[in-house]
C-alpha cells in the first residue's frame, strides 16, 4: 500500500496513507490534504493514480510545484523516493514496508559534497534568499501577479541542485531523526557550550546547551538568535539523542550548513568541531575541563588588554605596586558596568549582548517546555467514508480496511460510527468467504460441501445476493444430479438415438451426439434435437457439452430463464480453457439469448457457440 508523507519546514512529518484514486492538494477547505502556508495555492496540485502509476499534475499554482528540484509542467508520472515541493512542505512517495527493508543502522546521517554549497546568500525580511540580478537555474521567473490567490512569491530554493543535496531526503528510516523529543535539562556538569567565532559583531558571545534540543536562527524566538542575514528564521537545531550524543540537524535553511568544511543535513558533533550557517561560525565546546580554557582562549585579545590596563591604572593610583599579576587566574572579574574608554584600545568590549536578543535570553537557564505536538494535515472525514463505501460496495476489503483505520485515527471522528462500520465490513467479509466456499466445492463437484457453505447467507448482504441467487440455483440443480447418479437408478432415454446408452458412452461418444443435433437443429427439427440433448443431460449430467446444448436449444424456442440456467451450468462444468467457454459468459453478461439455435453446436474450427447460431 502506498503513503504520502508530508514534511513542514520544521521538520515534522506526517503520514497519510493513499487509498483513493485522486488526492487533491491545496490551501482552501475541501481539498483532501490542506496545507495552510501561505505560498500554497488554494488548489495547488493533485496526484492521481493512472494505468499503475501515480502522476503529479500542478493545478496552475502562483509558486509552482517541483519533483526534484524542477518545476512541474502538465502531469509528470512519480517514482518512489522522488521530492515533490509545494511551499514549505515536502512531500514523497512511500511504498508501505519498503523502507524498512532498507533502513540503515546506527546514526543517520546525510553528507552531502561541499562541492555542490552554493556560497552563502544574505536572507530578506521575508525569510527566503535576498533578491538577485540573474535567476539562478531552477527559479520561477515573474508569475502572472494575481494577488487575490493570497500566494506568496518567494520561498524558492537557492537552486535545484542544492536544493536536493541541503534537505534530507525523506524516508521512513529517517522518521527516528526527526521525531519531536521531548525537551529536558541537562545536568550542568553535562552541558556543552556553542561559542561564536564570527562575525565579528558576534565573536566571543557563548550559549550553554542547558536542553536536549536548542533552535537556532535570526529571530528572537530562537534559543541561539543572531540576528545576521545569512542564516534563516529558523536555520539548525542541537539536539542531545539518549545516548548522550549530541547532533547539530539542518531545518532546511536557504544557505545550509558545513561541520569542519564538510556539508551535512545532519551530523552528530565533537569536542571542537565547527559549525558554519551562512557567514556565522560557532565552535560545539564539549563538557570537560577543558572548555574553559578553550572558550578563554577564543573570547580575544581585546578583553585582556583593556582589564590589563585597568588593573594598572589601579595600582599606580593607589601606590600599590606589590601586586603583580602574573596569571590569568588571578585576574578580577570585569565589573558589571560597562568600563570606561582606554585611549589605547579604542574598541568597544565585546562583552556587550546584541541589541536584537535581550541579555537574559542568553544567560538565563528557561525550564524544560515540551513542544506542543504537531497539528496534521487536516483530512476530510466525509471522503474516507465515501471511499469505505465505494470499497466495500466493490468487495475490495482491503481498501476498505485502509479507509476505515484511517478513521478510527481521526481526530474528533466518533467511536460508534467506526464499530458500525467495522461490524459492516466483517459481514460483508463472512458473506464473500462463504460464497468462496461454495464456488470451490462446486468446482470440485462436492454438492452436499457447497450446499452447508451456504446456510446461514446473511439476506442482508445486498452486495452479493445476486451471486448467492445464481450459486443457489447451481447448488440445488448439482444435489438433483447427484441424486439421479445414485446407485440402483437408471435413467431411461426419450429418444430412440439415446436408448441405452451410459454416462460412459456420452463421455465417449460427445462429439457424435453433438453433430446429430446439429443435424436435427438445422433441419428445423428443434423438438427432436431438444429430445436428445435432455437425455444426454439426464444420464450424464456432469458432461458440460450436454448443458451447451440446451443452452442453445432453450434460446431459439424462446425458453431464456432455461436457456441461462444451462448456459450457467455449462460455465461451472467446464475447465477454464474450453474453446467455447469466452462465447458464452459473453452471452450471458449481455443477456443476449435471443438467437434462432441454426447452429446448436458448432463444430472446429468455427467459432464458438451462441444465441443466434453464428
Amino acid at each position: 500500500m502506498l503513503k504520502l508523507i508530508i514534511e513542514d519546514d520544521e521538520g515534522r512529518k506526517t503520514v497519510v496513507p493513499f487509498v483513493r484514486d485522486e488526492i487533491t492538494i491545496g490551501r482552501q477547505e475541501g481539498n483532501t490534504i490542506r496545507l495552510t502556508e501561505r505560498n500554497v495555492s488554494r488548489r495547488h496540485a493533485r496526484l492521481v493514480r493512472l494505468n499503475g502509476h501515480v502522476v503529479l499534475e500542478d493545478l496552475g499554482s502562483y509558486n509552482g510545484t517541483r519533483i526534484n528540484g524542477e518545476r512541474v509542467a502538465g502531469q509528470l508520472p512519480l517514482k518512489e523516493g522522488d521530492l515533490i515541493q509545494i511551499g514549505d512542505y515536502d512531500l514523497a512517495l512511500q511504498v508501505e514496508g519498503a523502507a524498512n527493508a532498507a533502513a540503515p543502522t546506527g546514526a543517520i546521517t546525510a553528507k552531502v559534497p561541499a562541492s555542490r554549497r552554493p556560497e552563502p546568500e544574505e536572507e530578506d525580511d521575508r525569510g527566503g534568499p535576498a533578491p538577485r540580478d540573474t535567476m539562478v537555474d531552477g527559479e520561477d521567473e515573474a508569475e502572472d501577479p494575481d494577488e487575490e490567490d493570497g500566494d506568496e512569491p518567494g520561498h524558492t530554493p537557492v537552486s535545484a541542485e542544492a536544493r536536493r543535496n541541503a534537505t534530507s531526503i525523506i524516508r521512513m528510516d529517517q522518521m527516528e531523526a526527526d521525531r519531536p523529543r521531548r525537551v529536558e535539562r541537562v545536568p550542568e556538569d553535562e552541558q556543552p557550550r556553542l561559542l561564536v567565532l564570527a562575525p565579528a559583531e558576534f565573536k566571543g558571545q557563548e550559549y550553554d546547551c542547558n536542553r536536549t534540543e536548542l533552535r537556532i536562527g535570526r529571530t528572537s524566538e530562537n534559543d541561539v538568535a543572531l540576528d545576521h542575514r545569512s542564516l534563516s528564521r529558523t536555520h539548525a537545531k542541537i539536539v542531545r539523542e539518549e545516548t548522550g550524543e549530541w547532533r547539530v540537524i539542518d531545518m532546511q535553511s536557504a544557505n545550509g550548513l558545513t561541520v569542519n568544511g564538510e556539508s551535512y543535513a545532519q551530523a552528530t558533533l565533537a569536542h571542537g568541531d565547527v559549525i558554519e550557517m551562512g557567514h556565522v561560525k560557532l565552535r560545539f565546546v564539549g563538557p570537560g575541563s577543558l572548555a574553559d580554557d578553550i572558550a578563554a582562549q577564543e573570547r580575544g585579545g581585546s578583553k585582556k588588554m583593556w582589564v590589563a590596563a585597568v588593573i594598572a591604572f589601579l595600582s599606580i593610583g593607589a601606590g600599590a605596586a606589590l601586586f603583580v599579576v602574573k596569571g590569568q587566574d588571578l585576574l578580577p572579574k570585569p565589573p558589571d558596568a560597562p568600563p570606561p574608554v582606554v585611549a589605547a584600545d579604542p574598541q568597544p568590549p565585546t562583552e556587550t549582548p546584541p541589541t536584537t536578543k535581550p541579555p537574559e535570553t542568553v544567560a538565563a537557564n528557561p525550564p524544560a517546555t515540551p513542544e506542543k505536538a504537531p497539528e496534521p494535515p487536516a483530512v476530510d472525514t466525509k471522503v474516507l467514508e465515501d471511499d469505505f463505501n465505494t470499497a466495500l460496495a466493490a468487495a475490495e476489503f482491503d481498501k476498505a480496511r485502509t479507509a476505515l483505520t484511517s478513521l478510527q485515527q481521526a481526530k474528533g471522528y466518533p467511536a460508534s460510527k467506526t464499530t458500525s462500520l467495522q461490524k459492516r465490513l466483517d459481514s460483508e467479509d463472512k458473506a464473500r468467504q462463504q460464497l468462496d466456499t461454495a464456488e470451490a466445492a462446486l468446482q470440485n463437484t462436492q454438492a452436499t460441501e457447497a450446499a452447508t457453505a451456504l446456510k446461514g447467507f446473511s439476506s442482508k448482504i445486498d452486495s452479493f445476493n445476486s451471486r448467492y441467487e445464481t450459486l443457489k440455483k447451481q447448488v440445488d440443480e448439482a444435489q438433483r444430479a447427484a441424486a439421479v447418479e445414485a446407485p440402483g437408478k437408471t435413467v431411461q432415454a426419450k429418444s430412440e438415438y439415446m436408448k441405452g446408452k451410459t454416462a460412459a458412452d456420452v463421455e465417449r461418444d460427445k462429439v457424435e451426439i453433438q453433430k446429430e443435433v446439429n443435424r436435427l437443429n438445422k433441419e428445423s427439427a428443434t423438438r427432436g434435437a431438444l429430445e436428445i440433448a435432455e437425455d444426454c443431460a439426464r444420464i450424464a449430467p456432469k458432461v458440460p457439452e450436454c448443458h451447451l446444448m440446451l443452452g442453445v436449444l432453450y434460446a431459439k424456442l424462446g425458453d431464456t430463464a432455461k436457456s441461462e440456467q444451462h448456459y450457467e451450468k455449462f460455465l461451472t462444468l467446464c475447465p477454464p480453457d474450453h474453446k467455447h467457454r469466452a462465447r458464452v459468459v459473453e452471452i450471458l453478461s449481455n443477456r443476449s439469448t435471443k438467437g434462432d439455435g441454426t447452429a446448436a453446436v458448432p463444430q472446429a474450427p468455427n467459432p464458438p457457440a451462441s444465441s443466434n447460431g453464428e
